[in-house]
């Protein structure tokens, strides 16, 4: 669910892979690596287990979606800078 969260916001596609076992300090995790379109619709998603996901990408659909949801024309620019840059 957070995967399509942070498509929609971005209005980009997003690839996330996921690991699949046990790391070692205890935390299992079963795959589902996903590729998510900028309206947060699933293009293409691995199983559980290891795998592999590819999909084919309309990058002019991104920008069909950027201008039905122009939320990215309301973001300040000057909101982020790096902390170096920021004076005190």
């Amino acid at each position: 669910m957070l995967v399509r969260a942070r498509a929609i916001e971005n209005q980009a596609f997003v690839v996330a892979a996921d690991q699949v076992g046990d790391d070692g300090a205890g935390h299992e995790s079963f795959g589902g690596s996903m590729i998510v379109d900028p309206w947060g619709e699933v293009c293409a998603r691995a199983g559980d287990g290891e795998g592999f996901v590819a999909a084919d990408l309309d990058t002019g659909r991104q920008d069909t979606i950027r201008g039905e949801l122009p939320s990215l024309a309301n973001r300040v620019p000057g909101a982020y800078r790096w902390p170096e840059e920021v004076t005190a």
